[in-house]
């Protein structure tokens, strides 16, 4: 395949096609958007090393986490690179920082790289740079948070449905007294999560107490501090759903300190599996998503899109409750 076979293709001139790869900014994106399904189609790569950046930006793919140190992404981000690497592309990782300008940042790199695929785990504050990516003909993913934008690929997990199931076996073994530490509310994923354990709760004819909902940013800190707040209160909860496995870390480190017994004094459900989960003591139960097939899909469906593949689709899967030993009936009568 040369660039005078690619032209012939797509009924465009050799020095339009050389432009859409090296200079994109002086192409229309829908052009640039062709002659790049085009290239992966067929594979083609263009000859001699003063190739810039711009031209093997084809191969590369941004990816853009949270928080890097959260085993959920870390698990994400070897099974897009496994899928990655099996289809001949690299992948380049970003650490957000659960900070929008970090992410800002991280964004604004992946651009100047002129790579050809973001895979995003939005903080909700960079819509226009996502933008920008857009109008680039770059292709542009939101896995696990959704950004807003249309016309993207997302892959998520049914976050309100992982919060549903939590709360529901809390409920089964008797509790009444159900608080949650919350995430971030500008993140789709956290909202998700909050309403599914509010709707739960009101199915079931349980109040939900202002003083139990307790947020956190998503960090082993948050969950600290907010299970400090709770275990303040005159009537403290005897379950507590937590919205992620970084927060509950947070949460059994404070619950430790106070020397309150898990689960006989509190027990504890975390959306998001770890491996340290399975063997605390008692090992933790969790709502856990299916993580090597969601990182899986998220490449299948940027590849997909790079080779002009179907129109833009949300992939949700389902979550999976795991009980294991950090939850049982309460101590306490309920009122």
């Amino acid at each position: 395949m040369t660039l005078h076979d690619l032209a012939k293709e797509l009924n465009l001139s050799i020095a339009t096609i050389s432009r859409a790869l090296s200079r994109p900014e002086d192409v229309a994106p829908l052009t640039r958007q062709r002659v790049l399904a085009a290239v992966h189609r067929h594979g083609y790569t263009p000859n001699g090393t003063t190739r810039s950046l711009r031209t093997q930006q084809t191969r590369t793919i941004g990816v853009v986490v949270s928080d890097i140190r959260n085993a959920f992404f870390a698990a994400v981000v070897k099974a897009i690179e496994d899928e990655a690497r099996a289809n001949g592309y690299t992948v380049l990782i970003c650490n957000a920082d659960e900070d929008s300008a970090k992410e800002e940042a991280a964004l604004q790199l992946l651009l100047d790289r002129k790579v050809s695929g973001v895979i995003n785990c939005s903080t909700g504050a960079n819509l226009d740079l996502l933008h920008t990516f857009q109008k680039s003909g770059a292709v542009l993913v939101d896995f696990d948070r959704e950004s807003g934008l249309k016309n993207l690929d997302t892959v998520v997990v049914d976050n309100r449905r992982g919060a549903e199931l939590a709360t529901e076996h809390l409920v089964d073994l008797g509790h009444r007294d159900i608080a949650t530490v919350a995430g971030p509310q500008h993140l789709s994923n956290a909202r998700g999560r909050l309403i599914g354990f509010q709707d739960t709760l009101r199915k079931h004819n349980i109040q939900v107490k202002k003083s139990f909902v307790q947020y956190g940013n998503f960090r082993q800190e948050s969950g600290y501090q907010a299970a400090q707040k709770l275990h303040s209160l005159r009537q403290p909860p005897t379950a507590l759903f937590v919205a992620n496995v970084e927060m509950a870390a947070g949460v059994i480190a404070f619950v430790r300190d106070k020397g309150v017994t898990i689960p006989q004094e509190i027990s504890i459900v975390s959306f998001d599996d770890s491996f340290w989960a399975r063997y605390m003591d008692p090992p933790l139960t969790v709502v856990a998503q299916p993580v090597e097939t969601m990182g899986k899909c998220t490449m299948e469906l940027l590849l997909a899109r790079l080779r002009g593949g179907k129109p833009a689709q949300t992939k949700v899967f389902m979550p999976e409750l795991i009980v294991r030993r950090s939850t049982c009936s309460p101590a306490r009568s309920p009122r």
